[in-house]
């Protein structure tokens, strides 16, 4: 028997504003926490296989509960741009770029939701998180220019050089979600068995929301501290 249920929680971050250009005038049981959808093709990266974590329990045949690491899904989805000169790019960024509900155009976003589940293991007494593993899509939007052999090549390495800036800047909001997803599989890891699945369920969905809520605070602090990765070098031009 296999469970669904939205519990509608969305989350995604948004990247450097887009500005004007020089002067103004320019099986078992499984539920879902969708934080957002962004999906084109997939690359996937897996961690290490299965993991064990030691747990503090007066349960002690459950003493050691298993768990598996996040496993990840990662894809890329690019928007592209035409243009010969820093003006023209930046132009087609605010034009073709990542636009959100506030109105403005952003060049780059990376969003992700994640899954959950764990084995049926119960009895009539009692019911287990055994076998929980969690599941992580993430994905990135990126500007893709479309260059011709007419580009000047201060231009293409000026390009290059802002993709790997900007590529950093989104792996960093990637980091700090791994970095969640991994503690949320740890604590659930940790957690005594209960009386109920319901009551099971009810604990792991609190555990979910209060991680999910520091993990929102933790990527705003990142893009104050950051500037959006200007700090890290991702400015066009």
């Amino acid at each position: 028997m296999i469970l669904e249920i939205d519990l509608s929680f969305v989350w995604v971050f948004r990247k450097r504003a887009c500005c004007r250009y020089g002067p103004a005038g320019g099986s078992g049981m499984k539920k879902r926490k969708i934080l957002t959808l962004l999906l084109l093709f997939v690359g996937t990266t897996a961690f290490a296989a299965e993991d064990r974590v030691q747990v503090a329990s007066l349960d002690k045949e459950h003493a050691l509960r298993k768990h598996s690491p996040p496993q990840v899904i990662e894809r890329s989805e690019y928007y592209e741009i035409r243009g010969s000169s820093e003006k023209e790019l930046r132009n087609q960024m605010c034009r073709n770029g990542c636009t959100w509900d506030d109105g403005r155009t952003y060049d780059s976003v990376t969003s992700w939701y994640w899954t959950w589940g764990y084995g049926a293991e119960h009895d009539p007494q009692t019911c287990s998180t055994d076998g929980f593993t969690v599941t992580l899509e993430i994905t990135y939007r990126f500007p893709k220019w479309v260059q011709t052999s007419e580009a000047p090549r201060p231009l293409v390495d000026k390009w290059d050089e802002y993709m790997k800036k900007l590529v950093m800047h989104e792996y960093g909001h990637r980091d700090r979600v791994l970095d969640a997803a991994s503690q949320f599989s740890n604590e659930v890891a940790r957690l005594p068995r209960t009386t109920s699945c319901d009551e099971r369920d009810q604990r792991v969905e609190s555990l979910s929301s209060e991680l999910m809520t520091q993990l929102n605070a933790d990527q705003r602090e990142y893009d104050i501290a950051t500037n959006h990765g200007a700090k890290q070098g991702a400015l066009f031009p």
